[in-house]
């Protein structure tokens, strides 16, 4: 005989971490809900049980997502961003609900956290501070001793927007920004993070604290993660920084209705800061200026590289070796030519140009200056004109 529909003697169940957004509606994963769900029951509402409670809570289907009622369920179970739950299925729509802690440990709560809306009203005061002290924290994990608010705290509101580049797909690896370093979710002795999209599915990457510079990044699994979650070059992806600091943060794409003031701000820059090239002028009085910007690789590599056109046009050759760079307070300092960029045929300034950058008060990567060639003798000379405000050339 035929179970009936949505019934299944194994028990299907899926988990879902609780993101931003989490308070207000979850989503069952497409998977789960084209197998278990989708054409199989024209039923609108699920119903949720746990042992917390003798209530059966009703909640409403829109599509995939679980909404009205899920709030009224999520706040009196006082679930947080950062737990994780588990939806067993019992067949009729009916799902088990089981909550772990950011730990991973089983939350247990203390009786009578939950009580039916048809309890009796006219309890005494004592009964209705005992049940709001109770929600307001005294849920306890692996039954070990109740903690405070304080203790089960996560952080959970420091989001970013990370751009998708060639550099970070080929080498698998991507830097946080140093301000997440100030984010209580993280840990140097964390060793590993969680990346988790917003269907909830997980994927675990080593964490690394560099010490150089007081950042962290992410390796052995980004360019996984991206391929899995179709993202590709020049995409940005908005995460959530989530974690208590000692149990293994995660990382949460964020919902788009979440973080659209965020992700349009993110786009804005990148907008503002397309790459454009040096482009050689009709007047050759013109094409002795060319504008700079110090660049991570700048510092990384201790060299900046010259437009390529620009050194054409003015007749700067692999026969050239040096090149005198004259700051703003006439000091000449003589530095060699380096090559570099794709077989070498870039020229670029040697040792002594951060002496140089620093004596004209160019010290911030981004920062724009212009710089005029003129000759003394047969030997090419840059000097600073001054900083700008218009738009750096990339090379």
């Amino acid at each position: 005989m035929m179970n009936p529909p949505l019934r299944s003697p194994t028990n299907p169940h899926f988990f879902q971490p609780l993101l931003p957004g989490s308070e207000t509606h979850l989503s069952i994963p497409v998977t789960f809900f084209s197998k278990h769900i989708e054409g199989k029951n024209e039923q609108k509402t699920a119903r949720l049980i746990s042992d917390a409670s003798d209530k059966i809570w009703q909640v409403k289907m829109d599509g995939r997502r679980l909404t009205q009622g899920w709030k009224e369920f999520a706040t009196a179970h006082n679930l947080r961003i950062g737990d994780i739950v588990i939806f067993k299925h019992q067949g009729d729509m009916v799902f088990s609900v089981t909550p772990f802690g950011p730990s991973c440990c089983e939350i247990q709560y203390v009786k009578c956290l939950i009580k039916k809306e048809d309890d009796n009203v006219n309890d005494d005061e004592d009964d209705m501070e005992n049940q709001q002290n109770t929600r307001k924290g005294l849920r306890k994990e692996n039954n070990l001793k109740p903690k405070t608010e304080t203790e089960l705290s996560l952080s959970y509101d420091y989001c970013f927007v990370a751009n998708v580049t060639a550099s970070n797909l080929k080498f698998d690896t991507m830097n946080l920004p140093k301000k997440a370093s100030s984010s209580k979710a993280l840990n140097k002795r964390c060793k590993e993070i969680l990346l988790v999209n917003e269907e909830g599915n997980s994927w675990t990457l080593k964490l690394r604290f560099k010490e150089s510079d007081g950042s962290y990044y992410i390796r052995g699994g980004w360019k996984r993660f991206c391929s899995e979650n179709r993202q590709k070059e020049g995409d940005l992806i908005t995460f959530n920084l989530v974690g208590d600091g000692r149990s293994t943060p995660m990382l949460c794409i964020c919902r788009a209705e979440a973080c659209s003031e965020l992700m349009g701000i993110a786009k804005g820059k990148k907008k503002t800061k397309k790459r454009r090239k040096w482009v050689a002028s009709s007047s050759s009085r013109q094409n002795r200026f060319v504008t700079l910007s110090l660049t991570a690789y700048n510092i990384k590599n201790s060299k900046i590289t010259l437009p390529v056109e620009f050194t054409k046009i003015n007749g700067i050759t692999s026969k050239h070796e040096k090149i005198i760079l004259m700051d703003k307070h006439g000091v000449k300092r003589l530095t060699r030519l380096v090559h570099d960029g794709p077989n070498y045929g870039r020229r670029g300034l040697g040792k002594g140009w951060k002496l140089f950058c620093e004596a004209n008060d160019v010290l911030k990567i981004g920062e724009p200056f212009k710089l005029k060639l003129t000759w003394e003798n047969n030997t090419p000379l840059l000097r600073f004109c001054s900083k700008v405000k218009e738009e750096p050339i990339y090379v």
